[in-house]
């Protein structure tokens, strides 16, 4: 079968049997974003466009500069903030017995490391928890229901507000170790 050479629609040059440029088809349909692809996981519906990020940790040098709050930005706040308690306990402990030094810093790189490691794994394990009890609640409107909040998926207002609440938990314990808080 032979391919035309320009699209009909946009007059730009076909690839194969498909326009790169506005989604033409030989056989007449259109390829849009909006597609629905019938084999998609709710997961990949739900993540939309992040969903490769993700799912083939493309996004390192992100993980690791945010550490614990990069699952505040993916709105899991709690467990973002969880890890970074746990995170900067870590840190304290290594304070303690290393001080600031080089092995404090090996410390720093081993545990962003880690993150780096698992953040997206954990990530999706737990969207897939969530997603479960989204399509029990609702059976004939799930994908709608996907569709519609994958371009919600991130939120920097979530990670500002986990990050100020875990300044205040810390500053609130840091006044009551000096005793400070009932002077």
């Amino acid at each position: 079968m032979a391919y035309p050479k320009n699209c009909p629609k946009c007059g730009r040059p076909m690839h194969s049997f498909w326009c790169l440029h506005c989604g033409y088809m030989v056989n007449g349909e259109i390829i849009t974003k909006e597609s629905k692809n019938p084999n998609a996981s709710d997961l990949e519906i739900y993540l939309g466009e992040r969903f490769d990020v993700v799912c083939y940790n493309e996004n390192k040098l992100f993980v690791f500069l945010l550490g614990p709050f990069y699952f505040c930005f993916n709105k899991l706040g709690w467990l973002g903030i969880s890890c970074a308690i746990v995170d900067y306990l870590l840190y304290a402990l290594a304070y303690y017995f290393l001080g600031i030094s080089f092995k404090f810093l090996l410390v720093f790189l081993f545990i962003r490391l880690v993150y780096v490691t698992v953040a997206n794994m954990t990530y999706m394990a737990v969207m897939r928890k969530k997603l479960e009890k989204v399509r029990e609640k609702n059976p004939d409107n799930c994908l709608e229901i996907l569709r519609k909040a994958s371009d919600k998926t991130t939120s920097l207002r979530d990670l500002v507000v986990s990050a100020l609440i875990l300044a205040i938990i810390f500053l609130v314990m840091f006044m009551l170790f000096n005793r400070q808080i009932f002077a």
